[in-house]
């Protein structure tokens, strides 16, 4: 979910999807029904209707003193049914969630107002650049089944995939999903296939990897809540979905760790020397020389089977690096070759996801 149009647009795009029928859904009913919009900042007609909110923090109540900002717009005070700032922070209490819920702000609408601001048909919306959820200030439930709670859970997922980083070279966990999450569902795998299309909720909504994630995460909250997967099928969450959602929240990925090969490497005649390594994340894998001075081999990365996938064009430097893109391979292997009659000791710097 790369930057989203204003909110101004998102009525006119919700029409256009819902007379469009759903080529992405895979299974169930109202697959024409999208569950949400994300959107990165609001129109001026939607910040009009903000700025007559009604806006306090209120405490989450789950024991680590942390409080979140739920507003109430003033339409939705005189006419929602439901409209309990307190009743929304006690149930964000429940969520799995890191530091990034003191940064969230839930605006309470009228269902025509989350008509207006989220775009017709829209259970809610996620204002990706203000950090802002928009709630139905009413609890009737979605066409699908999914209660109030259910739809504030997915919402929430797309604020937890803001505030995680993506590893390089894939923009952003809003789009792709979350690290360990997207690894673990081969997101990379089905986006070069075509199968899956990160960012994209057009007529896509259903394999988009980025709604996938959040509609996971939900489910992860409430896995007796009978609400039908409706996203591409290889994209259903099991346990270690589960599990990979729970790590990103709880131990977001920061950045790329490093290891070190090391050992001889025989003279021309006697072959190559290989070496393999464990590639736990897919994302960008570089391989460089430890040492300052000039090599006097080269190397080749391959996979699992023996396939060359990178090769060196002469001998590196410290200056010199390989740089491959892991998607879907959990190991590598790495071949290295003297370029000249002698060979010798070699020392390789791996950075991987």
């Amino acid at each position: 979910m790369s930057e989203r149009p204003a909110g101004a647009l998102a009525g006119i795009a919700m029409i256009l999807l819902l007379a469009a029928p759903a080529s992405g859904a895979a299974s169930g009913g109202g697959q024409g029904i999208r569950r949400d919009t994300v959107i990165e900042a609001p129109s001026a007609g939607s910040a009009r209707i903000s700025a007559t909110a009604e806006a306090g923090r209120y405490p989450i109540d789950d024991g680590g003193g942390e409080t979140v900002a739920v507003s109430v717009t003033a339409a939705c005070q005189t006419s929602c049914a439901a409209a309990d700032p307190q009743q929304v922070a006690d149930f964000l209490g429940t969520l799995v969630h890191g530091d990034e819920m003191e940064l969230l702000t839930v605006q309470l609408d009228t269902p025509g107002q989350i008509d207006f601001d989220c775009g017709y048909g829209a259970q809610a919306c996620y204002y990706g650049g203000e950090n802002k959820i928009v709630l139905n200030g009413d609890e009737t439930p979605a066409p699908d089944g999914a209660g109030r709670e259910f739809v504030l859970a997915h919402e929430y997922g797309h604020h937890i995939a803001r505030h995680r980083e993506s590893p390089p070279p894939f923009p952003t966990a809003l789009d792709w999903g979350t690290p360990r999450w997207s690894s673990y569902e081969n997101v990379c795998r089905g986006s070069r296939s075509g199968a899956l299309f990160p960012g994209n909720e057009g007529l896509h909504y259903y394999r988009d990897p980025g709604e996938a994630f959040a509609e996971s995460y939900a489910h992860m909250r409430f896995p007796e809540a009978g609400v039908a997967w409706r996203w591409v099928r290889s994209l259903e969450p099991d346990a270690g979905a589960f599990r990979a959602i729970r790590e990103d929240v709880l131990e977001p990925w920061q950045e790329r760790t490093t290891l070190a090969l090391h050992g001889r490497v025989p003279s021309s005649q006697g072959g190559a020397v290989v070496r393999e390594f464990g590639t736990p994340l897919d994302g960008t894998v570089s391989l460089r020389p430890a040492g300052r001075r000039l090599t006097r081999y080269r190397l080749s990365l391959l996979s699992p089977a023996g396939r060359v996938l990178r090769s060196s064009r002469h001998d590196l430097s410290f200056r010199h690096r390989l740089n491959y893109t892991v998607c879907g391979q959990s190991r590598l292997r790495v071949a290295l070759r003297a370029s000249h009659d002698r060979g010798g000791v070699f020392k390789l710097q791996v950075q991987r996801p």
